[in-house]
């Protein structure tokens, strides 16, 4: 992918991917999805671009819906 292709279209479609993914309790796709998009978003654009950290909050919070989905059930 060269910088040209990660556009504000493509980082929206990679978003919801994740976040489809994160509905559908696939906590652990949603969160190697986000952080893969963090982490291109961050070598063409920056380390410190907005929708990077964006990216990286939402692995966060994916990550602590997927411990409280697995608490719920164990419970």
């Amino acid at each position: 992918m060269s910088r040209q292709d990660l556009t504000p279209a493509e980082v929206d479609r990679r978003m919801a991917a994740a976040a489809q993914a994160a509905q559908q309790g696939e906590f652990r796709e949603a969160a190697r999805l986000y952080n893969e998009l963090g982490k291109d978003i961050q070598a063409r654009h920056g380390q410190f671009d907005a929708r990077a950290l964006d990216a990286f909050e939402a692995v966060a919070r994916t990550i602590r819906k997927g411990a409280e989905a697995q608490d719920q059930a164990a419970g």
